[in-house]
């Protein structure tokens, strides 16, 4: 007996709306999203190597409950730049799978009415059938033109979120690894340097560390710019 429970099926690749002149048009489009090449390269595949503690996830309670409020000033221009960052996630993906649902809706709407055409029209000719014909052929074309755009949308929202809050994130564990530092730094001045002499540490810490934090801001811009340009050609 011949057992084909390990036999993958066949998976087609084509979507509802695939076939529609100004659909496939747009497709192009949903596969230049999801390659990723609009992401600059600095955040592309980012996997930033850095050893961070459990307090990664607020960074800032850690000097809070290590005794060191007062080096919260001078972490205030990191925390800005994390605050710029926070967004929604969940809402984010909500937003892209609205998207999502909406193109498969459309799509689905799309073959139906490319269905029943055919089935309207099987046995009808004629000037007024070929009429009929181009005219609903373009608003199959249109639906399922429709259906692409919310997909590329899906795709764009989606790419935008993440890559914002994978941004977030590499600011948030860069930030952590300068405050697991600055409590190091602070346990030996007690034994060793003076306080004055730590602050300027941070002080000369925070404004390096903000160069670094500021580099992949800017590649998080820059990745949206092009993103944006993308879907506007």
């Amino acid at each position: 007996m011949t057992d084909n429970s390990l036999v993958a099926p066949v998976e087609s690749s084509r979507e509802a709306w695939t076939g529609a002149g100004l659909a496939d048009s747009i497709e192009g489009l949903v596969d230049a999203i999801k390659s990723e090449g609009w992401v600059d390269d600095l955040l592309a595949g980012t996997g930033l190597a850095i050893e961070v503690a459990a307090s990664a996830l607020d960074p800032f309670s850690a000097l809070l409950s290590n005794g060191l409020g007062w080096v919260m000033e001078y972490f205030e221009p990191l925390r800005e730049m994390l605050d710029e960052l926070t967004g929604k996630p969940d809402v984010v993906m909500s937003h892209a799978s609205t998207w999502n649902n909406m193109a498969q809706e459309l799509g689905s709407v799309a073959e139906d009415l490319r269905a029943s055409v055919e089935a309207d029209v099987s046995g009808w000719h004629g000037e007024a059938a070929d009429a009929y014909r181009r005219l609903m052929g373009n608003n199959v074309e249109a639906v399922g033109g429709l259906a692409a755009i919310s997909a590329a949308m899906a795709e764009a929202t989606q790419g935008a979120g993440g890559l914002v809050e994978q941004t977030r994130e590499i600011v948030r564990d860069l930030i952590a690894d300068l405050v697991a530092r600055v409590i190091v730094w602070a346990v030996e001045a007690i034994f060793v340097v003076t306080i004055p002499v730590v602050a300027a540490q941070i002080a000369a810490a925070v404004v390096k560390w903000a160069a670094r934090i500021f580099t992949y801001t800017t590649a998080l811009i820059t990745s949206l710019t092009n993103l944006n340009q993308l879907l506007n050609d």
